[in-house]
């Protein structure tokens, strides 16, 4: 049985989310997707999404990101807990 991780989001990421849901109702249904992927693999061992490690970035802020479209999720994997830190576009997410 594969291994199972949970996911938990910082209040920032829950914040930035309901504005997001609001306006583009897609790219959420992307994200409840993403979280799926992330349960299951959030190191991305079987290649199945798009998941870098970055460089150079300190755990707590997102050493992980994802794309979704135009939009990149930052997260970081705690033990058994990957934890969502935002979620923005792609010009404003590596600042």
């Amino acid at each position: 049985m594969p291994r199972r991780y949970r996911v938990v989001a910082a209040p920032a990421f829950e914040r930035e989310v309901r504005r997001l849901r609001k306006r583009l109702p897609r790219i959420y249904e992307s994200l409840l997707e993403a979280v799926e992927l992330l349960e299951t693999d959030p190191f991305n061992l079987e290649g199945r999404g798009n998941i870098r490690k970055l460089v150079d970035v300190p755990a707590g802020e997102g050493q992980f990101r994802l794309r979704i479209g135009d939009y990149r999720l930052r997260y970081d994997v705690v033990g058994d807990e990957v934890v969502l830190h935002s979620m923005r576009p792609r010009s404003t997410s590596y600042r």
